[in-house]
């Protein structure tokens, strides 16, 4: 099943209330288990929970899905807050991950906060750490466009 963007609510309020329709919707963002847990003008907080099968070597998470996590995070944190755009799109246009430490059985909290906003173009920081020891495992820019 795929979302389309005839399926949210171009009433709604804000790209806040967007994200929040959203991110239960998305089938990739579902496969990998990405939970909203705060959203505000231009920050949102996310949880992907350890699993197993998203590890790569043992119990150490991908790096993939770390940076999968980035990018919804830079996606959301563009949307939080911000006028709903005349059409329900966007895209990511760079993005960039450091790794910093490896996860190793633990979920991860992605903490995204806007830097810039344009018309349409925001420049998003996400920072990722480790679930429950708040290490930092990876920092994160990109850019993104809305509408």
């Amino acid at each position: 099943m795929t979302i389309s963007p005839d399926q949210l609510d171009a009433g709604a309020a804000d790209g806040s209330a967007i994200m929040q329709q959203f991110i239960p919707a998305s089938p990739f963002v579902a496969l990998l288990g990405v939970q909203l847990e705060d959203i505000s003008d231009g920050t949102a907080t996310l949880l992907v929970p350890y699993r197993p099968e998203l590890t790569t070597v043992g119990t150490m998470l991908h790096g993939g899905l770390i940076a999968a996590a980035a990018d919804i995070g830079v996606m959301v944190a563009a949307w939080a807050g911000r006028p709903v755009p005349d059409k329900l799109r966007g895209v990511t246009a760079s993005l960039s991950v450091n790794f910093i430490a490896p996860l190793i059985e633990d979920g991860l909290r992605v903490r995204a906060h806007r830097l810039s906003t344009g018309r349409r173009t925001s420049h998003v920081r996400c920072d990722m750490y480790s679930q429950a020891g708040d290490t930092l495992i990876a920092s994160a820019t990109g850019t993104y466009q809305v509408g």
